[in-house]
């Protein structure tokens, strides 16, 4: 029987930590482009405003209707007090149920019913801590889709000020289609897993996405079980 902090055969694991990696390049690549359009934006101005995000939207739109494509949702999420005509606020665009992008509605003042506080989620709070990107999931989005979903964010500093971060969510459905070829390959049963050693997939019918496999360590696995900085690994399943 196999434990998830079992070694494994690089040969077997490669092609999916490549897999992952790749999805995460690109998640990323659309949260770091949000970040320095923003950044752009908001230097030099005392006083930003929700218009100065202008630049958000045309950057966002033409990626979001790219069926071919894992991003179904990215944005901006300003920390509060950034801006001065609204004290919360998020410039987030996303897909529709068929397949078009539209604007994120969200309830921005903190005495509204259904305010959503973003302060506190570990999409928003380790890019702010930490000053590194991050990636948050599998989890339940329950503001967007109402999927498994995996939310890769950057932090955005203004002037050497934290001014939010920039970020883009990812179904886990997209994701498990793409490490699928790579996880069937594999000679050896593996799962993906965040570092609470909760699934994101694997190659056993047994072991489903958002499962808890217990026993995970990652500051104990190899680095090449690990999928770069990220809070990812590929570990083993009995």
């Amino acid at each position: 029987m196999n434990a998830p902090n079992t070694r494994l055969s690089p040969t077997d694991i490669a092609p999916v930590i490549a897999a992952v990696a790749e999805i995460a390049d690109h998640a990323f690549g659309v949260a770091t482009a949000i970040g320095t359009a923003v950044e752009k934006a908001l230097t030099g101005r005392p006083a930003p405003r929700r218009t100065d995000l202008a630049a958000v939207e045309p950057l966002v739109v033409p990626v979001l209707g790219d069926g071919n494509q894992p991003v179904q949702g990215a944005g901006f999420v300003a920390a509060p007090g950034v801006l001065q005509d609204v004290e919360w606020w998020l410039e987030w665009f996303a897909r529709d149920a068929d397949g078009r992008p539209q604007r994120l509605i969200t309830h921005s003042e903190p005495q509204a019913i259904g305010f959503y506080d973003y302060q506190h989620l570990p999409w928003y709070v380790v890019p702010r801590e930490s000053g590194q990107r991050h990636v948050t999931g599998p989890y339940v989005d329950y503001l967007c889709t109402e999927e498994y979903t995996l939310t890769f964010t950057v932090p955005v500093l203004v002037d050497g000020r934290f001014c939010g971060v920039g970020g883009a969510d990812v179904a886990v459905k997209s994701a498990e289609q793409a490490l699928l070829p790579a996880l069937r390959a594999s000679g050896q049963r593996i799962a993906v897993v965040n570092g609470f050693g909760r699934i994101l997939s694997s190659n056993s019918g047994r072991h489903l996405c958002g499962d808890l496999l217990e026993g995970v360590d990652l500051d104990q696995l190899p680095g090449e079980q690990r999928v770069g900085d990220l809070p990812l690994a590929v570990v083993a399943i009995d």
